[in-house]
C-alpha cells in the first residue's frame, strides 16, 4: 500500500522535472552561465529501488508521465555502470529517483563528473525522491582528463 505522502512526493519530483525539462525546450541555444540553475532536458529517466516501500507508485507514476524507468533491488552499482554512467557521459539527462539516503548520496557524488546535481530532494520514511539534472556548462575538476577532453571536443 502506498500512503499519501510518498505518492504526491514522487509526482512533485516528476512535475518538477517535466516542468524545467519544457522550459529547457524553449530556450535559445545560448549558453547558460556554470553557476546557472541546471536545465532538465529529455532524455529524463526515473531510478526505482523495488525493495522500498512506495516504489511500484513512484515507478507508475515515472510510466504514466512517459519516462523511462530503470528498476533495481538494493544494489545500484551495476546498474550505474551499465545504464546511468553511459548516459550522462553521452550528454544531457535528467534521473529522477527513489532510493534510500545512501544510495542518493552515492549518485549525487559521482554525477558530479559529469556536471550533473540534485536539483530537488525530499526524505521520505525509508526513502529519498530526487531529481539530479546534468548542466552542461559544469563539468567536475575530479572527471578523468578523457572525459573532460571528450566533452570539450563535442560542446566546443
Amino acid at each position: 500500500m502506498v500512503d499519501r505522502r510518498s505518492f504526491i512526493t514522487s509526482t512533485i519530483a516528476f512535475a518538477t522535472a517535466a516542468a524545467v525539462g519544457n522550459e529547457a525546450e524553449g530556450r535559445s541555444g545560448a549558453s547558460t552561465p556554470a553557476d546557472a540553475a541546471p536545465a532538465l532536458t529529455e532524455p529524463a529517466i526515473a531510478l526505482v529501488d523495488l525493495s522500498l516501500g512506495g516504489s511500484a507508485a513512484f515507478a507508475g507514476a515515472a510510466r504514466a508521465r512517459g519516462l523511462g524507468t530503470l528498476e533495481y533491488r538494493g544494489d545500484v552499482a551495476a546498474l550505474w555502470m551499465r545504464e546511468l554512467e553511459p548516459r550522462l557521459r553521452s550528454g544531457p539527462v535528467a534521473i529522477a529517483g527513489y532510493t534510500s539516503a545512501a544510495t542518493w548520496f552515492c549518485l549525487d557524488i559521482l554525477a558530479r563528473d559529469f556536471g550533473a546535481r540534485t536539483v530537488q530532494r525530499s526524505d521520505e520514511s525509508e526513502a529519498v525522491s530526487f531529481v539530479i539534472s546534468q548542466s552542461p556548462g559544469r563539468r567536475a575538476a575530479l572527471a578523468p582528463a578523457a572525459v573532460r577532453a571528450q566533452w570539450s571536443a563535442q560542446h566546443a
